[in-house]
């Protein structure tokens, strides 16, 4: 399994081309008293050079909060055109998921930009198909949908509930509990396309605290990834699929992107 770890630096940060999908839920606070307001920002781009995404209903096929554990959805508010996207208060203590779903948006990119991104975000099967099919000189046109997960504990709760799984069409799901992480163990998580575990992916941690470092792992056989968090703090999970778009979907452009997130704290929520 390849792991990789180093700092975020320089024109790497807005040059990277994979970095300008980087997609992920900030909450206000990942371990929110009960009752407490908890805005919910929807960022893109890097851990210290983001923008906020607005709130767009139109955009929006899911934005809900869920007991770790076992219980119904409840839709997250907010106001249409304003950041935070979200806005939540949690009355119960307990551990809670965030998801967050987009319909399919359109993306054009060069060859040589497209080619930087799909090996950015280790999808050189992709890249081995393209070439293939002789499209290294054509754009990358790509519709693509994100689906983000956070990690929040609402008041005195126990460590449970972490691992629920939601049903998106690409799911990270954590196997340890970040908030019980003691130092250089490691963190465990799956990733599911439809539903089954996806082997040889790339996953992408990043620590959205300073320094922000990345650490990179392969998922195996079984969609499993194991990744040594550098330090407590709070992280973001990464991981992108991408498949020839399906001709009975009705896409634009020649392929289906899926982004996957998964923002949480590791150890004990740092003071603010």
């Amino acid at each position: 399994m390849r792991r990789a770890a180093f700092p975020l630096l320089g024109a790497c940060l807005l040059a990277s081309l994979a970095a300008a999908h980087d997609h992920w839920i900030a909450p206000s606070s990942f371990a929110p008293a009960v009752g407490a307001r908890v805005d919910l920002e929807l960022r893109v781009g890097h851990a210290d050079a983001f923008e906020l995404q607005p709130r767009d209903p139109r955009r929006i096929v899911r934005f809900e909060s869920l007991p770790g554990m076992t219980g119904e959805p409840v839709r997250v508010l907010g106001v249409d055109g304003k950041s935070p996207a979200g806005l939540l208060r949690i009355k119960e203590p307990g551990t809670y998921l965030v998801v967050y779903q987009s319909d399919h948006a359109f993306a054009e990119l060069a060859p040589a930009k497209y080619a930087e991104y799909l090996r950015e975000e280790g999808l050189d099967d992709i890249a081995a198909e393209r070439a293939r099919r002789g499209e290294l000189e054509l754009p990358g046109r790509d519709s693509y949908a994100r689906y983000d997960k956070c990690l929040l504990t609402v008041g005195d709760a126990p460590a449970a509930g972490f691992e629920r799984v939601l049903g998106l069409p690409l799911e990270l799901v954590l196997e340890s509990d970040p908030r019980t992480l003691a130092p250089e163990t490691e963190l465990t998580t799956r990733l599911l396309f439809e539903g089954r575990p996806l082997a040889d992916r790339q996953l992408k941690l990043i620590a959205l605290d300073s320094p922000h470092t990345i650490t990179l792992a392969r998922t195996d056989a079984e969609g499993r990834a194991r990744l040594h968090p550098p330090a407590p703090g709070r992280h973001a999970l990464f991981s992108v699929h991408q498949r020839r778009a399906p001709s009975e979907l009705g896409l634009q452009g020649d392929w289906q992107g899926f982004f996957a997130s998964f923002s949480f704290e590791v150890g004990p929520p740092a003071p603010r």
